[in-house]
């Protein structure tokens, strides 16, 4: 009986441990190309300006392709999601293509 309860025990440590892997892997998944500048100019085309940094695999120089976000520091804070690509020049700015802005 203590053997049963003791697979159990190993068992059920098993599951919540392949159950926190699996919560935490689309959050890695998610992590979208992001440019962090002071200011954004709104608009389909949206152009991030002053100090601008890349994070999670975002180009530093030159054009890319595909999805981005632009987030801007100052009040009140902006947050665009671009689907086109684009071309950065770190840390002046970066333009970034087929955006909307996300509440």
């Amino acid at each position: 009986m203590r053997f049963s309860s003791h697979l159990f025990t190993i068992t059920l440590a098993a599951v919540s441990a392949a159950g926190a892997l699996a919560v935490a892997a689309p959050a890695q998944a998610d992590a979208t190309p992001t440019y962090t500048c002071d200011q954004a100019q709104p608009g389909r085309i949206v152009l991030g300006h002053g100090n601008c940094a890349a994070s999670n695999g975002a180009s530093a120089q030159g054009e890319f392709q595909g999805e981005s976000l632009v987030v801007t520091r100052q009040a009140p804070q902006l947050k665009f999601h671009c689907r086109d690509g684009g071309r950065a020049q770190l840390p002046d700015g970066v333009v970034a293509l087929g955006c909307q802005r996300v509440p």
